[in-house]
């Protein structure tokens, strides 16, 4: 048997103090005893020498990991969110093992610490040459492990989720699981602000997420009647009504923006004598101006929904540059909610070309993709009162998941044959865009209670678009964190 583990961690804090978390309760499932945690100014000469280490850090605070440089065994990461791995002959004590993970930043090394736990303790630990015994399964950090050495940074800087926020059921576990995928931003749309909105604003940044407050910018379901009825004094309206909900429910919340939507979501361009475009580009960049005067730092996400507006993109040229759009329903999948709806997919590939660069070299650029769970429109009530938002009970998570699977296991299959369309448009995202902002929505899906495989699919496509689908596919379905779709 070889020496024992121990976790070493240059401190045990902040983003640092989930990453030593989230690891240790990894490793414990493959080890038959306590795995002890140290910090390395803390660390004794029988320590380096008597155990196999498992060392993390960021930066230049652990000297470990700048012996390991040194040494040539690792190179450290040097860009955002970026990290580095290596598994193999410790280089202070060449008759040990070591697990070295680095991050550039806080944030790298917690996805350094995840993307470990996905696909190493998912694979890579169990191969051994041909012996394949039941202890080794068992304990498999009991033997002498595979060498692996990886260096990643995101091909997608902005990875979300998409959501309504009244179908998060348990936030705590959603950003947890959010953080397995290296996911790092949330969209929340509602109909009214929750009552604990900073609280879930305090928790996602207590694990790097940004949050979006999401809310209607003069929307609603009916959007050919409220076009009919729209005047200057309806926008007016419009952009009071926008100023006093922002301020009232959402700006004292600590959370990195705003998206919103407005009566864009037609199958026709023009209503009453009246251009979509044309209407929701003025609407936008008066309300914009307005608010931007106020809160000249406010991040706005501006959700545009593409039937409506495609024949005339021009017009959209003219929305304030300093408006991410956020481009829905641009055609086939993965914009469209089937991932088998994969007809006329070039055509939107070459949609979504032009809308990369629609106002220029620095096109603030972002898409919403889909193919995954949404709403359940026939049995949905909008809601005009305040709520809590992710504290329902375990009961209700189990009640949920369950009411899902049929359509989780329909879902599944419709990735396994089309997710290649998936990387095919997140690859042309992450070549040609001025770091786009990618949302695919996962919506009622249950995602706390347990990560589907299309879902675990689509965030590693955030990462590593430019890989084989057949082996990108293998590699996610061996995440000890993802789960099959069944009936049974």
């Amino acid at each position: 048997m070889e020496k024992r583990w121990i976790l070493v961690s240059a401190r045990y804090d902040g983003l640092v103090k989930k990453a030593v978390n989230m690891l240790s309760g990894t490793i414990s499932e493959y080890i038959s005893y306590v795995l002890p945690v140290k910090i390395s100014t803390t660390l004794s000469t029988d320590d380096l020498t008597g155990n196999n280490l498992l060392v993390i850090g960021c930066g230049n605070d652990n000297p470990l990991l700048q012996e390991c440089k040194t040494k040539a065994f690792l190179d450290l990461p040097q860009k955002t969110e970026s990290y580095a791995v290596y598994v193999g002959e410790n280089p202070l004590a060449p008759q040990n093992q070591m697990i070295a993970i680095a991050g550039y930043d806080e944030q790298g090394l917690l996805y350094g610490c995840m993307d470990f736990c996905n696909k190493y303790c998912g694979d890579i630990v169990y191969r051994h040459g041909d012996i394949w015994s039941e202890t080794f399964f068992v304990h498999p950090f009991d033997r002498k492990l595979n060498s692996w050495k990886t260096s990643v940074s995101p091909a997608i800087q902005t990875r979300a989720i998409w959501t309504w926020g009244h179908v998060i059921y348990d936030y705590r576990q959603f950003f947890d699981n959010m953080v397995r995928l290296r996911l790092n931003e949330i969209v929340i749309w509602n109909d009214c602000a929750p009552l604990n909105a900073a609280e879930v604003v305090t928790y996602a940044h207590s694990l790097g997420i940004k949050v979006i407050w999401g809310f209607a910018w003069g929307w609603n379901t009916d959007c050919e009647k409220m076009l009919n009825e729209l005047d200057e004094q309806s926008l007016a309206t419009i952009k009071s009504s926008v100023l006093l909900t922002y301020e009232k429910e959402y700006a004292d919340t600590g959370a990195d923006g705003i998206y919103f939507q407005s009566f864009t979501e037609l199958h026709q361009d023009n209503v009453g004598g009246k251009c979509v475009a044309e209407l929701v580009t003025d609407l936008v960049n008066d309300v914009s101006t307005a608010l931007l005067e106020k809160y000249p730092s406010l991040h706005i996400q501006f959700g545009l929904h593409a039937t409506s507006v495609k024949t005339h993109l021009d017009v959209l040229r003219k929305v304030d540059p300093r408006i991410h759009i956020i481009w829905e329903d641009c055609g086939a999948f993965p914009y469209n909610y089937s991932a088998d709806e994969v007809s006329g997919f070039d055509e939107t590939l070459t949609m979504t070309k032009s809308l990369l660069s629609l106002r220029g070299e620095n096109e603030r650029f972002g898409a919403v993709l889909k193919g995954l769970l949404k709403l359940d429109w026939n049995n949905f009530e909008h809601f005009s009162a305040p709520y809590i938002l992710g504290e329902r009970s375990s009961i209700c998570l189990k009640k949920r998941q369950a009411d899902k699977t049929n359509l989780w296991k329909i879902t599944q299959a419709g990735w396994l044959g089309h997710a290649e369309y998936a990387r095919r448009m997140i690859s042309l995202m992450a070549k040609e865009g001025n770091t786009p902002i990618v949302q695919f929505l996962v919506e009622d899906s249950v995602f706390e209670n347990e990560i589907m495989l299309p879902v675990a699919l689509f965030a590693e496509m955030l990462w590593n678009p430019d890989a084989d689908i057949h082996e990108l596919t293998e590699q996610v379905a061996k995440y000890p964190c993802v789960s099959f779709a069944s009936l049974y």
